[in-house]
Parts: structure tokens; C-alpha cells; sequence
């Protein structure tokens, strides 16, 4: 038996193997590199297991030579001479001589037989493996090893619960498997992201763990950080790859596996469509001869996906780009005949096929429930990121309709605050990517940009370039928004610096023009040229940047006072948006075309197209809140004082709902310049909601007590609920689901009438609550017009440097959270997981208030912040250990020993 000299136990395969020690037939089939002989040798040697390993070769595909190994290897474990090798007139003699001797078997015995594969085809082999299996004593348990399963009765063996498989399911090293096998190698401990991104790359192939591992010995930390920045292209990879699987395929094979790279899945139906010389049974001839392929739950075949990024580099290298948008244009074809509309829609969006997404789009719309774009969102975001398409990431959000995307905010987050609890960084980024683009349409600015910027320090982290110059871009355009140039200038830099250096074509035409936007708020003429260059370097087929770039050539020439400029190039835009037919874009581009007729003189037709925006920007808050101020500036100039009047309070009221104080300030100083009257919106009575510990509502200094039950549990719905637009549908089901509709929509208006009655004693509020707002079947809070103790939490720990100002906005928020959120109301199920994102902020603000004042050297400081985390968080033994840790650094040896104890005692508890 061939035992390798070094090898990682595997001990939780070790586990699966001795529950199934008994089994007669045992299999462990896997593509190559998978581990297998290891597994099976280092677990016979770890457990002392007496053995017999027959290492079989093409010589064995005669049924003489494989019982004549047989036979040798049987003569070695039993210390009896060396057999003469057997002829092919006494096959029959001779295996029943094995087998009365295998019968006779007294003790435990297992047989292994390695590299089965090559017998596979040969009946009189698999017949002899038959008799061994059937006549054999039940004391012996025969392990087939290869990268295909041989053609044996495993039903049988099944039923009687005398079989048992392993495959490259249970072969690929795990999260912590992964953390293990990189431990005492020569090169600086790995960081948990580190494992994690070679987790999410790899899905634990254990011969890329030996690459990898051998690519990062003796590196230093900063140039393992740029390795990651190509992974998983380094060295011998992909090599392995090519020499160990693709070259080996026959022609028809390797075209099939590099055209069906760009496949999530490898439906049969799809496939004989889309590649016309296709055999039927191809899928499952790779799967069975275990070519990185394998059926998921859903029963579909789906290639590994570190195979399946080799693959697809080597077709992005055998093909032009046009070629590959007429792949996906052409699966998008017949997705749509299938009646997979949401792969029709990706393959449109991944061949540029815009104006057809965008058909697809209003399909999809009339078809399927807001929840259900949740697949859309997460199982297609990445693919398009693989792409290195900036303009389908941006292209999605715009097409789909913004009541849908609002329904994903509350999964989104609650797959957040799950991901965030589990450490796993790279996945956080992704949704906070994901949360960003949505509430930057939703018009939270401020809310965008803190999980832009929180996703932009994971990827720099990991260094994928791709995904920082992405947020950079858009980032960019947030701040620009928000009237911060400065920092929407140095974003749009360093994306642009990214994009030239990185050569990446498509992000350097988005980087160009990000740049433009910013020198036009500046004044600056150099902006015409960033446009220009965009153009020139081929943006001319790609109308998702087109539409910006009109826009952008449309406010530079605005601004320097070429009306007809202007507006010709914001009627460009126009017409692209009409052809997409998005209301996002209707309305950004009619904006446009509106302020280039007013710098014309022309207010008539700028009416006009102010109308048109307004009409598709209202759930844009804004942009609806950009059109209603180029509405107001148009009313001043018709000198139309009481509609300018109405225009003005309207203006004011959205920027207070959606914290846009930068937009009213230009226009007091306007009107200050032009002497124009201000008449300001009545100030409101002040509403303080405390929902962190037990609930306390005050109206104007004095406390509230809400007494309906439902009128409570609506205020609670719509508080934790706090970033949403909720659907009447949607309350009814959470707070009435038991009742009849009729009866619950009764229900629902009482506890609002109560509610909004409750919270303004002494105003007839009605459907004008000043906190309750009811629009188009949608009912929120008027967060700005509260006071609310979380939403002032989660503003103070946001992600800050750790200088004197941001660890005086972390003391705040500590000193800020008095308890859990809604914590008397621990069983309302729909409170549990905005409680649970709270909370894990909470204890990273005070991890990280510790770790400060631990590095600053005040160990009481840092003493006092640890035993609030061990406190609040008892059984997490990182917090314990890292608490210890400091106390042993300040020579705090008893108090160590005691946090020490707490700790044991703890653990102790969790497992009772």
C-alpha cells in the first residue's frame, strides 16, 4: 500500500468513514485532484486499519493481470510467499481461490482498489468484482477509487444500508478546513478575508490548495495583497487546469466545455438550441466521468466554478467580443422560448442587448412578485461583475421598477446582518453593493454612500480592481449628488487612474465620464474632452453610457451658455431613454433637456419637459426633488410669485424628508440675491421615539402611551421597518394575517386612525399626519420629522477612522444604545432581525472601542469596553480570548486568569 509520507488529517472525513467502517462497498469518485488516495491512505494509517491496496494500471484491464495483483498484494499482507502470476486459461481457479480465502476472513479487512477508471469498460473485470463483493466475508469492506464509478448493483448494497459514497461534495475542504491546512507554512498567518475569498473562489478543490499554498510561500502581506488582485490567475493554476483536464478532451468535448462557459447552468433543452451539433447525453457523460461538473438540489447540471472561470477565460481568449455578445444574444433567444425569462433577461444584459432587456424587463414585471427579483438580484449580480461590465450592474437597477426594488431592501438587509454575524466579508461587500445601488435610487444618499464606502474597503482589501473602480465610479456620482466635490473629484481620480493602469477599455469609458461630471460642477472646460474621449473610445455602441454622456454635453453646454448645443444633445438623451422606455431614465434625461430649454429663454417647452420628469421621477426622491427645484427656478422667472410659493414649500418639505440641506441652501441664496420673500414651512412639534431598551414615546416633552394593541404593533411594523415603503397588502398580512380581508383592512384603519391620533394628541392628523405618510398604497415614517435613538445609533458607528473624532462618534453610539431594539418585545418575529443587525453593530463598536484604548495603553478603558462586550455577547470565546490577550500584554495575570475562568464557565453552559 502506497501511504503518502506527509498529509493533513481530515477529521471530519475521518468521522464519516468510521460511521460507515462496516459497509461492504464504500466509493470515493472525484475529478482529479481532489484528494482522494490521501484521504483513504492517511485515514487507514491514522486509524491502523489492516489494509490491502492494489494500485491498478492500464496492464490491469485483463482479468488475468488484475488477479494476479490481486493475488500479490493479498500474499504480501498475509506474510506468505510471492504468487506466480496468473494465466489467463486458470482465471476462474485462481479467484476462487481468493475468494474461499476472503470468505474465511476471521478479522477486519478493507480492499482497496485506486485509479478503478481504468477497468471501468471491461465486463470480465466487473464481473470479478461482483463475485468478490457477493461471496466474500461481510468482515470486508471493498474502497473503489478513481474519477468515474464503476457499473455496479449499488441499489442493492443501498437497501441494505451496506454502501457508502463520497464525492467532491464532501472531498472540498471546508471554510475552517482551509484556515487549518494554511497554518505553519512560511509566509505570515492568513487574514480570515484571505480564507475566505480562497474559499469562495476554490469551493475547497484541494489541488488548489497546494498551488495556492506553494504561490504564497514566503510572500509578506503586501504582495500577497496584490496576487489576490489576480486570483484565481496565478501561477500553475489554470496550467493544471489545461494540461490535467482540457487538452486531454477530445475537439468536440473542448468546444462544448468552453461555449457552455457562460452557461449558470447546463440544461440539455437549451444546450441542443444553442449548440446545433450537440449529443443529448453529454452532460451527463461529463458528470459521470466526474468532469468538474455536478447536479445541484434542483437536479440541474452546474460546472465547479473555479473550472468554470478557466474555462471561460480560455473562451474570452479563442473569441472576439462580438462573438460572445451573439453567444448570449442568441441564449437569450431561447431562454425566452423556454419561458426563462430571468436568464433571457441576464444573457440580453451580458450580450448588450439593452433595448431587448429592457422589453424583457416589462415582462418580468407583469410576471413575477417583487420578492422574486431577490434571484434576479443574487444570482445574477456577480455573473455580470465576472463580465467586467460596469454598464450592466448600473443598466440593472435602472430597468427594474423601483416598487420592486424597494420589496428587496428588507431581504437584502436581513442577508446582510446574517453575513455580517458570520464573518464572511466578501459576500458583505457584494449586498452592500447591491443595498447601495437600490437606496441611491430610492434618493438615501446618505445611506448609499456609507455601504459604498463600507464595500469599497472590503475590495480594497481583497484588491479586486474591478469591483473598487465600480464603486469608485458610482460613489463619485453619489457625492457629486450630495454636493461634496471634493470627494466625488478625488473617487472619480482614482477610478480613472485604476481603469488606465488596469487597461480595463469598458471601465475607463465609465471613469472618463464620472471625471466629466465632476470638472462640469467645477466650471471647468476641460470636461468637453473626458467626453469626447469616452466617445471615441467606442461608446458609440453602448447606449446605457451614451445616455450620460449626452446628459453631460448637455450641462456643459448649458453652462457655458450654448443653448442650441445643449439641447440637441439632451434630445439625444431623450431618445435613448424613450427607446429604453425607464422612467429613471425618462425622467434624468427630460430634467436635462428642461434646464437646456430655460437656458434658452424657451419656458414654454421647458414646462413641458419639467412635466415630463416629474411625472417619471416621483418615486425618484432625488431626482423628483432636482425637478420640483428646476420647476421652482421656472416659476421665478415667469414671475409666477404664488405657484414659485406653492413650488418653494414643496421643494422644502422633500429636502427635509431626505436630508437635501445643500439644495435648499443654493436656492435661499438665491432668493436671497434676488430679494424674493421666503415663506418657510411651519416648524413641527417635536416627536422622540426611544426604541433601544424599553419603548418610550414623547410628543413635545411629554410621554405618550399607546394603548390599542394594534395601533402598537403597526408603530413597531413600520420602526423596523423604517427604510421601507410598505404595501397595504403587505401590512395586513404581518398584523392581521388571521383575519378576513374586508375585516383586517377595517382593522388596519383603526389602528392608523388610533396611531396617528396617538402620536399628535390634539391635531385631526388624519391621512396629513405629520409622521405617518400614505402614498399611492404605501404607508412609512416621516423619519426626518423624529427623533429616533437607533436611527441617530446607526448614523454614529458608521465605519470611520479611528482618530479622535470618529472614536468620539463611537463613544456616542455606546453611550447611545441602552438595550436591545423593541427588547419587551422579544416574540414579535418581524423585529428579530433589524434587533439582530443592531446588536452586532453594538458589539463592534465596543470591539472596537477595546481594541483602541488597548492600543493607546489605557487597559481600564479598554477593560471597561470588554466586559460590557463579554457581557453582552457571553459565549463568543474570540471575545474572551482577545479580553485575555490584553490583560497577559499589561502583566494583568489574575484578572486574566479569572476572565479565564468566566470563560470555561461559559462554554460549559453553551453546551449543557
Amino acid at each position: 500500500m502506497d501511504i503518502h509520507s506527509f498529509y493533513l488529517p481530515r477529521n471530519r472525513l475521518y468521522e464519516h468513514l468510521d460511521k460507515h467502517r462496516q459497509v461492504k462497498l464504500m466509493t470515493v469518485v472525484s475529478e482529479p485532484g481532489y484528494g482522494k488516495t490521501t484521504l483513504i491512505s492517511s485515514y487507514i494509517l491514522e486509524r491502523s486499519l489492516p489494509a490491502i491496496w492494489v494500485q491498478l494500471r492500464e496492464s490491469d484491464r485483463f482479468a488475468h493481470t488484475f488477479i494476479t495483483h490481486l493475488q500479490a498484494a493479498l500474499c504480501k499482507h498475509m506474510n506468505l510467499p510471492e504468487s506466480k502470476p496468473v494465466l489467463p486459461e486458470t482465471n476462474q481457479e485462481e479467484l476462487s481461490g481468493i475468494i474461499v480465502r476472503l470468505n474465511n476472513w476471521s478479522g477486519r479487512l478493507h480492499i482497496v482498489f485506486d485509479d478503478v477508471q481504468v477497468i471501468q469498460p471491461i465486463k470480465d473485470i466487473l464481473d470479478i468484482i461482483e463475485s468478490l463483493l457477493r461471496e466474500t466475508s461481510p468482515n470486508i469492506t471493498f474502497i473503489f477509487i478513481g474519477q468515474s464509478l464503476l457499473s455496479l448493483p449499488y441499489a442493492a448494497y443501498k437497501v441494505r444500508r451496506n454502501y457508502a459514497a463520497i464525492t467532491n461534495l464532501e472531498l472540498a475542504f471546508t471554510q475552517s478546513e482551509i484556515a487549518d491546512f494554511f497554518l505553519g507554512m512560511n509566509a505570515a498567518p492568513l487574514e480570515d478575508y484571505e480564507v475566505e475569498l480562497i474559499y469562495h473562489k476554490t469551493e475547497g478543490w484541494p489541488a488548489s490548495l497546494e498551488l495556492i499554498r506553494d504561490a504564497i510561500q514566503e510572500r509578506d502581506k503586501e504582495d500577497r495583497v496584490r496576487m489576490w488582485s489576480r486570483f484565481p490567475v496565478i501561477p500553475h493554476l489554470y496550467d493544471y487546469l489545461a494540461s490535467e483536464v482540457l487538452d486531454l478532451q477530445q475537439p468536440e468535448i473542448k468546444r462544448f466545455l468552453l461555449k457552455t462557459s457562460i452557461l449558470r447552468e447546463l440544461d440539455n433543452v437549451v444546450i441542443e438550441q444553442y449548440l446545433k451539433s450537440f449529443k443529448q447525453d453529454v452532460p451527463e457523460y461529463l458528470t459521470k466521468r466526474f468532469m468538474f461538473i455536478y447536479k445541484n438540489k434542483e437536479g440541474l447540471f452546474r460546472y465547479h466554478k473555479l473550472f468554470r472561470s478557466f474555462l471561460f477565460e480560455q473562451y474570452r481568449k479563442e473569441t472576439s467580443r462580438s462573438e460572445r455578445d451573439q453567444d448570449h444574444r442568441k441564449l437569450s433567444v431561447i431562454y425566452e422560448q423556454n419561458f426563462q425569462f430571468f436568464h433571457a433577461f441576464a444573457h440580453a444584459i451580458l450580450g448588450r442587448d439593452f433595448v431587448n432587456a429592457g422589453r424583457l424587463m416589462k415582462s418580468l414585471e407583469i410576471r413575477y412578485q417583487p420578492q422574486q427579483f431577490i434571484v434576479l438580484i443574487e444570482n445574477w449580480l456577480e455573473e455580470f461583475f465576472a463580465y467586467q461590465s460596469i454598464a450592466s450592474s448600473i443598466f440593472l437597477y435602472r430597468c427594474i421598477p423601483l416598487s420592486i426594488l424597494q420589496n428587496l431592501v428588507q431581504p437584502l438587509e436581513q442577508s446582510l446582518a446574517n453575513l455580517e454575524s458570520k464573518q464572511q466579508y466578501i459576500w458583505v461587500a457584494m449586498v452592500q453593493q447591491q443595498l447601495a445601488g437600490i437606496y441611491m435610487l430610492l434618493g438615501d444618499l446618505e445611506r448609499a454612500q456609507q455601504l459604498f464606502e463600507a464595500a469599497l474597503l472590503i475590495f480594497e482589501q481583497v484588491q479586486d480592481r474591478h469591483m473598487i473602480m465600480l464603486n469608485l465610479n458610482i460613489l463619485a456620482d453619489v457625492l457629486l449628488n450630495m454636493n461634496r466635490i471634493a470627494e466625488a473629484k478625488a473617487c472619480a481620480q482614482r477610478c480613472l487612474f485604476l481603469a488606465e493602469s488596469a487597461g480595463t477599455e469598458h471601465f475607463h469609458l465609465y471613469a472618463l465620464s464620472g471625471m466629466a461630471d465632476v470638472l462640469i460642477e467645477e466650471g471647468a472646460s476641460q470636461a468637453v474632452e473626458y467626453l469626447d474621449k469616452a466617445f471615441e473610445g467606442g461608446s458609440r455602441n453602448d447606449d446605457t453610457l451614451n445616455l450620460f454622456l449626452y446628459c453631460g454635453k448637455s450641462k456643459f453646454y448649458s453652462l457655458n451658455n450654448e443653448s442650441a448645443a445643449a439641447i440637441h444633445w439632451a434630445q439625444k438623451a431623450v431618445a435613448i431613454a424613450e427607446e429604453f422606455g425607464f422612467v429613471y431614465d425618462i425622467g434624468f434625461a427630460n430634467l436635462h433637456l428642461a434646464r437646456a430649454y430655460m437656458r434658452g429663454g424657451q419656458w414654454e417647452t421647458a414646462a413641458h419637459s419639467l412635466e415630463k420628469a416629474y411625472l417619471a421621477s416621483k418615486s425618484y426622491k432625488f431626482h423628483l426633488t432636482q425637478v420640483v427645484a428646476a420647476q421652482y427656478e421656472l416659476l421665478l422667472h415667469k414671475q409666477a410669485s404664488e405657484a414659485a410659493q406653492l413650488k418653494w414649500l414643496e421643494m422644502t418639505e422633500l429636502c427635509q424628508q431626505n436630508h437635501y440641506p445643500w439644495i435648499m441652501e443654493r436656492y435661499k441664496q438665491e432668493q436671497l440675491q434676488r430679494k424674493i420673500s421666503i415663506v418657510e414651512p411651519d416648524v413641527l412639534p417635536l416627536l422622540s421615539i426611544e426604541a433601544l431598551g424599553p419603548l418610550k414615546i414623547i410628543f413635545n416633552q411629554q410621554p405618550i402611551l399607546i394603548k390599542r394593541k394594534a395601533s402598537l404593533r403597526l408603530l413597531l411594523f413600520l420602526l423596523v421597518n423604517h427604510s421601507m415603503r410598505i404595501p397595504q397588502d403587505l401590512l395586513i398580512e404581518e398584523l392581521f394575517k388571521d383575519q378576513a380581508l374586508e375585516a383586517a383592512q377595517n382593522q388596519l384603519y383603526v389602528a392608523l386612525s388610533v396611531l396617528r391620533s396617538t402620536l399628535e394628541p390634539g391635531r385631526e392628523s388624519g391621512r396629513n399626519s405629520n409622521y405617518i405618510g400614505h402614498t399611492e398604497g404605501l404607508y412609512y415614517l416621516h423619519i426626518p420629522r423624529m427623533n429616533l435613538d437607533f436611527i441617530t445609533f446607526l448614523e454614529l458607528c458608521r465605519e470611520s477612522e479611528l482618530n479622535q473624532d470618529g472614536i468620539q462618534e463611537l463613544i456616542r453610539a455606546e453611550q447611545c444604545y441602552k438595550g436591545d431594539l423593541l427588547e419587551e418585545y422579544r416574540y414579535e418575529p418581524f423585529i428579530e432581525v433589524e434587533r439582530e443587525r443592531i446588536r452586532l453593530k453594538y458589539l463592534q463598536i465596543l470591539n472596537r472601542l477595546a481594541d483602541y484604548f488597548a492600543a493607546q495603553g489605557d487597559y481600564y478603558r479598554s477593560i471597561e469596553y470588554y466586559e460590557l462586550l463579554c457581557a453582552k455577547d457571553p459565549y463568543n470565546q474570540k471575545n474572551y480570548q482577545a479580553y485575555i490577550d490584553m490583560l497577559e500584554r499589561f502583566n494583568m495575570r489574575s484578572h486574566a486568569l479569572a476572565v479565564a475562568e468566566r470563560m470555561r464557565k461559559g462554554s460549559v453552559e453553551w453546551i449543557e
